[in-house]
């Protein structure tokens, strides 16, 4: 069998090393190594190891199997034309194997674009670093593999080499009917489809009308289904019949520009931008695409008059209103959320020898679910009386029932109490209500905690705003010596000095528990426990591989802790199982693992 002549490029990883690197720049705060015309793209005989073959099954503009990653430049593009190292095992774009050092690209005609080698290696002393990414594709430069990518230092500018040699025009009547051309000026223009002024990204104008649209903006999707509604949302240039504000970011609707709205005629509209978000959407276009119904299963079968299956327990389940009075049991806790039980209506196991009891919200609680801050679907699992799970949303552990989605780039699991945050939230603490409206990947501070969080409910008429982690908080709760219930206070804090519990000074600015009857104030650790409210008193627990039983502390005296020597005010205890030996553990200070952190996260 005769085997094709080797081809004449050399593997852009042996090309980079014969380069030497003998010059580099900080790019971004970055090490990049400039690759001259000392190492040519011809000479194989010297590297036989590193032979590149063509990759005939791919080489097809039609082809529907072509790949996308090339080990050069690592970049989301495809090539019409592939290499593969037989060293390497990696296949390579033609353009990354044939990318000359200096070029000039009708992307940039302004100025040349010089080759660079990226190793991924930060300069400490930069702050500010900021990732390196394609000004065509938007791919990120980095990585552990070397990436070569051209760069023009006068106006910072980037592609990829396979980028680079893309043309200045672009063909796409779906959004446009005629021929787009690059605008090769950075110019505050506003993109048409998506109504934002983002100078960074390429342009492109039409030059038979006033059109114009950012590069990335050009194949957004025409039909949709977002987190935030119920229904499919499709773009439109359209004026508005009633001015709206944007569902996901709740500021104004500019008109003249792009925008998705409900196609069941639901007044709810939503920016180009806020749609496509990747924590909004689900990246899927639905154009064409038949609606999906899936069958949301009851979580319970009704046997007869107030008593009931549920999915999750083995025994039937009566139902009890709600009794007059307080009802009040500290060590009974709902096996779904569980939290005590401090009155309203309760589904009880109706074994005389099983504790298992669910709060009727609970009880009801959907298979599945589409969560306002995930694009996509949740489903209902219940607890492992073994293991513990951490929410990703409140940063809390719980033994609880939990919703996990397995679906996008990682699997996932909440609480129920986060779970069932929707919006508007109408939050007892505050008179208006609150919206998940945070820029993607912005911080902001909870008007609770003061702890930055990228995930805030936040309040569109004033700065007030909740994590989900003091959202979630139970805005009643009981102490054993208080016949009252305590709330949530903040406002009325300048006449509560100290805490019952510790005796420690109160800070006014901060969050606490009140009997405004009583006159007497919590902090919220202090009351609720440093360890987490949402695990209950359970043995032989596993998280990460290690055991700890969570001991309920009821005695009249109090137990040493093994780490700071001191007696435990708490009513749970942690005890882990140290080389054979149960240690008590109570302080998050003394904790060395990671899970014991979590576990006393006040």
């Amino acid at each position: 069998m005769e085997h094709p002549p080797p081809s004449p490029f050399i593997c852009p990883v042996i090309r980079s090393k014969d380069s030497g690197f003998p010059d580099y720049k900080v790019i971004n705060g970055y090490v990049s190594y400039m690759i001259d015309s000392s190492c040519s793209l011809h000479g194989v005989s010297s590297h036989q190891g590193h032979r590149l073959d063509p990759l005939y099954w791919c080489n097809n503009k039609e082809s529907e199997d072509e790949p996308s990653w090339c080990g050069a430049c690592q970049c989301k593009e495809s090539s019409t034309t592939y290499y593969f190292c037989n060293e390497c095992s990696v296949s390579y774009h033609k353009e990354c194997v044939d990318s000359s050092p200096l070029i000039k690209s009708p992307l940039h005609p302004k100025h040349h674009l010089q080759l660079f080698a990226h190793r991924g290696l930060a300069i400490t002393h930069y702050l500010d670093c900021k990732i390196i990414s394609c000004s065509y594709c938007g791919s990120c430069v980095g990585g552990d593999r070397t990436t070569l990518f051209y760069y023009c230092f006068i106006c910072k500018f980037s592609l990829y080499p396979v980028c680079a040699r893309r043309p200045s025009f672009l063909n796409y009547q779906k959004r446009h009917e005629h021929t787009l051309n690059h605008f090769p000026r950075k110019n505050d223009l506003i993109c048409d489809v998506c109504g934002v002024v983002d100078s960074k990204t390429l342009i492109y104008v039409c030059l038979q009308c006033d059109f114009v649209v950012h590069k990335n903006c050009i194949y957004l999707p025409f039909v949709i289904k977002i987190a935030r509604h119920d229904h499919r949302l499709s773009f439109t240039y359209s004026h508005l019949r009633v001015l709206l504000s944007c569902g996901v970011c709740h500021q104004k609707i500019e008109e003249n520009y792009g925008k998705y709205y409900c196609t069941k005629d639901c007044n709810y509209v939503v920016h180009s931008k806020c749609a496509t978000r990747r924590d909004v959407w689900d990246g899927k276009e639905l154009e064409e695409e038949p609606e999906e119904e899936y069958e949301n299963l009851n979580s319970f079968q009704v046997i007869g008059d107030g008593i009931i299956q549920h999915f999750s327990h083995s025994h039937y389940m009566k139902f009890e209103k709600k009794i007059t009075g307080i009802l009040y049991y500290e060590n009974k806790r709902c096996q779904a959320c569980v939290l005590p039980f401090y009155g309203g209506n309760v589904y009880n196991c109706m074994d005389s020898k099983c504790d298992f009891v669910l709060h009727e919200a609970c009880a009801n609680l959907p298979r599945i679910i589409q969560h306002i801050a995930h694009p996509y679907p949740f489903i209902l699992q219940v607890s492992d009386t073994k293991n513990c799970f951490f929410c990703e949303y409140c940063d809390r552990f719980s033994c609880g029932f939990r919703y996990v989605c397995c679906k996008g780039d990682e699997s996932i699991s909440i609480d129920v109490r986060c779970a069932v945050i929707s919006e508007p939230l109408y939050h007892q603490a505050h008179p208006h209500p609150l919206f998940l409206s945070n820029e993607l990947g912005k911080h902001k501070p909870c008007s609770m905690c003061r702890k930055n969080s990228t995930r805030t409910l936040n309040c569109i008429e004033c700065d007030f705003c909740l994590c989900f982690h003091c959202a979630t908080l139970p805005y009643k709760v009981k102490y054993e010596h208080d016949e009252h219930f305590l709330t949530l206070s903040y406002e009325e804090n300048a006449s509560l000095n100290w805490c019952e519990v510790c005796e420690k000074t109160l800070d006014s600015y901060k969050w606490l528990y009140a009997c405004n009857e009583c006159g007497v104030a919590f902090h919220i650790a202090c009351l609720l426990g440093k360890c987490a409210f949402y695990v209950k008193p359970a043995q032989n627990l596993s998280f990460a591989s290690h055991k700890f039983n969570i001991i309920l502390i009821n005695g009249l005296t109090r137990p040493i802790c093994e780490e700071c020597k001191s007696r435990c005010q708490d009513k749970l205890m942690i005890q882990e199982l140290y080389d054979g030996i149960w240690m008590l553990v109570k302080e998050k200070k003394t904790a060395t693992k990671i899970y014991m952190f979590w576990l006393f996260k006040d």
